[in-house]
């Protein structure tokens, strides 16, 4: 890492979050010369782990998908020449969620998962393979379909791809309604929502059946905490002769003839480029950093209607009791009510809702001293980042641990508190509207190429992150940035030299 460097590059890359650090480290892979611009001290956006005495806390990624052998995650590392950086472990569990009288637990593996659910809700047996043999359908059919389809093709990929087409403005409820009667076994199936931030009458069918699918490969944990995922592509931007900057803050992305033509940061400096990559929040990269009278006035609209996502509330603490036998695992949802909207409602209103305890000492002990554990537990909250939340942090930290107790008995008594982020906290950090844990919130209006492309209306500015195409979660954002690598690489003559690793589907194949 270079705290100087020279003005001209071929590629600036703005924040270092995933999205951003995958596409830098691809590009300089690929020859390219790239400098990653980024205000924080330190790199890694929303994968930067931090210290508090000896422990040590991922403040939003617990774990992360396509990390096993030959998955996307260990692809890209490998071809990047750092994945002696980075260990992945798989988790026992996928998840186990705690619903008023029940507790489902999700183990890896499709048949596992779905025979676990038969025998949850024997009545919805019948509709339960029917719904797994379509999602299965459907995701083959998906990945199979490229991210672009022009008028020409249309007709051939309706007909290649019927599923797609049928489901592709479809909520999950809307599809959960047509194979399950049973009220308590579609919210159970609709479990994993709040990791995307919207109630299955709101959340994107195609978007929920990528991430269950994938998650039937399993869930991974990177020891020693994703830290050391955002290090490696740190150093593998490196290795390519490129430079990450930190504590540099763009002001501007510099206009020249038309076309982003490189970034000025705060100490004055114009960094010079072929190609600017942001990996900010979109409405800050061309609100603040181009200015909307640089750009077409229907975008500023389309931002202007778009939805985000919920911010959150965490909670970070030491739990001083056996979590096993608490009846935890990695990951566990609470849920007080099976009614999903009633618990969106309730976020809406900024009450405790969307809430998950993760543990991640279960997999990885060297997170804290020997025999002590670290729970994080995270609430969905309104994406308003207006300095208020300062005045409720308390009585809201209460009601987040009374719902907790509700739902796993003891987590009071055993739960030390040692700190605490707000939506407040999150805008701090990322600079989000609202703090907005992931991005655009994830409707069928707002997802896949509905989301915003990587090339942007400005010639040479693109992005990458969970604003664009790809969407929300660790790897979705990594894929992000191999698929903005690949355009930009593309456009500055470098066709081809960024790989396709595979991953989930919604990526662009440049």
């Amino acid at each position: 890492m270079n705290s100087a460097a020279p003005a001209g590059y071929d590629v600036v890359v703005i924040g270092s979050g995933l999205g951003g650090l995958s596409a830098a480290a691809l590009l300089a892979r690929a020859g390219l010369h790239v400098a990653v611009v980024e205000r924080s001290e330190h790199p890694g956006g929303c994968a930067q782990a931090f210290r508090r005495g000896p422990y040590l806390f991922d403040p939003a990624v617990h774990f992360t998908m396509d990390a096993g052998p030959g998955g996307f995650t260990p692809a890209m590392l490998a071809h990047l020449g750092v994945s002696d950086q980075v260990t992945f472990v798989p988790t026992e569990h996928t998840y186990r969620a705690s619903f008023p009288d029940l507790t489902v637990e999700a183990v890896p593996g499709r048949q596992a998962f779905l025979q676990a659910h038969q025998r949850m809700f024997p009545g919805d047996a019948d509709g339960l393979a029917r719904l797994f043999d379509m999602r299965q359908t459907l995701f083959a059919q998906l990945a199979a379909l490229p991210q672009k389809v022009g008028a020409r093709g249309l007709g051939d990929a309706m007909a290649a791809a019927p599923l797609v087409f049928r489901y592709r403005m479809s909520t999950l409820n809307d599809v959960l309604s047509e194979y399950l009667t049973d009220p308590r076994c579609r919210a159970a199936i609709g479990t994993i929502w709040p990791y995307v931030g919207s109630p299955p009458s709101r959340m994107s069918f195609l978007l929920f059946n990528q991430m269950l699918e994938t998650l039937h490969a399993g869930s991974y944990y990177a020891l020693g905490s994703f830290q050391t995922l955002a290090d490696a592509l740190v150093s593998a931007v490196g290795r390519g002769g490129g430079d990450v900057l930190l504590g540099s803050e763009v002001t501007r992305i510099v206009i020249d003839g038309g076309r982003a033509a490189g970034v000025e940061i705060a100490d004055g400096r114009v960094l010079g480029a072929r190609a600017v990559v942001s990996n900010a929040d979109a409405y800050q990269t061309f609100g603040e950093l181009v200015g909307w009278n640089m750009l077409p006035d229907n975008l500023r609209r389309r931002l202007d209607r778009s939805h985000l996502s919920p911010s959150a509330f965490a909670l970070y603490g030491v739990l001083h009791a056996d979590p096993v036998e608490m009846g935890l695992t990695h990951e566990n949802f609470v849920f007080t009510t099976w009614d999903h909207d009633q618990t969106w409602t309730d976020i809406q209103a900024a009450r405790p809702g969307g809430i998950w305890v993760s543990v991640p000492t279960i997999v990885d002990p060297s997170l804290a001293p020997a025999g002590t554990h670290l729970a994080t537990v995270t609430s969905l909250a309104p994406a308003r980042a207006d300095g208020t939340w300062k005045d409720v942090r308390t009585d809201y930290t209460k009601l987040l641990l009374d719902a907790v107790e509700h739902g796993i008995p003891g987590t009071k008594d055993a739960f030390e508190l040692v700190d605490v982020a707000t939506p407040d906290t999150l805008h701090r950090f990322t600079r989000n509207r609202g703090g907005a844990a992931y991005g655009w919130e994830n409707i069928p209006s707002q997802t896949a190429s509905k989301r915003l492309a990587h090339r942007t209306p400005l010639d040479g500015l693109f992005l990458s992150g969970h604003w664009a195409e790809e969407g929300t979660s660790s790897l979705r954002v990594l894929t992000s940035g191999r698929a903005t690598a690949a355009m930009v690489a593309a456009d500055l003559g470098h066709a081809g030299s960024v790989p396709d690793f595979g991953g989930p589907s919604f990526l662009t194949r440049a």
